[in-house]
């Protein structure tokens, strides 16, 4: 049986949500001989045993299909100071290559590892949920990489971006 609910409870969820602060990541990967990179704010960490971490895909993002075929990523947390590069992966800035102008290597089956991200993860897919208008890509983590465990993170919080106190 399929729930769909009403346009109030919608845009309830949605103002709630607004609410609820959330880090910013991207994501990165590489199909073919292409790389591509995204900003996700729904990530989260799974299971330890195996380590597994989470991120949703809007299936109707012009990067679903590349996302949810590739079968290794690089998920990096953002510092508060990374404002315009996660408006940049977001596709906000009007940018067509997302990575020319930034510094960022190869990481493992050359997807890209952007340099100055604080921390970050690399994974491979475990596996793939349909969630509504999302997709769920379950990721076992297969490596961490801590630049700057002192970072400020960059935090998303009713449709502004802020940090932590420390």
């Amino acid at each position: 049986m399929e729930f769909k609910g009403s346009q109030a409870v919608q845009e309830g969820l949605k103002e709630f949500m607004r609410l609820y602060p959330q880090g910013v990541t991207i994501v990165t990967t590489k199909v073919g001989d292409k790389i591509y990179g995204m900003t996700v704010s729904s990530f989260t960490s799974v299971s330890l045993n195996p380590p597994l971490v989470t991120i949703a895909i809007d299936r109707a993002s012009n990067s679903y299909s590349v996302f949810r075929d590739a079968q290794t990523y690089i998920i990096h947390i953002l510092s508060s100071e990374q404002v315009e590069l996660s408006e940049r992966f977001a596709g906000r800035l009007g940018v067509t290559d997302r990575f020319a102008g930034i510094s960022w290597r190869e990481g493992l089956g050359g997807v890209p590892i952007l340099d100055d991200a604080p921390a970050y993860i690399v994974c491979r897919k475990y596996g793939t949920v349909e969630a509504g208008d999302h997709t769920l890509i379950l990721c076992e983590v297969l490596e961490t990489v801590i630049n700057n465990p002192n970072f400020k993170p960059l935090v998303y919080r009713a449709r502004a971006y802020t940090t932590l106190a420390s």
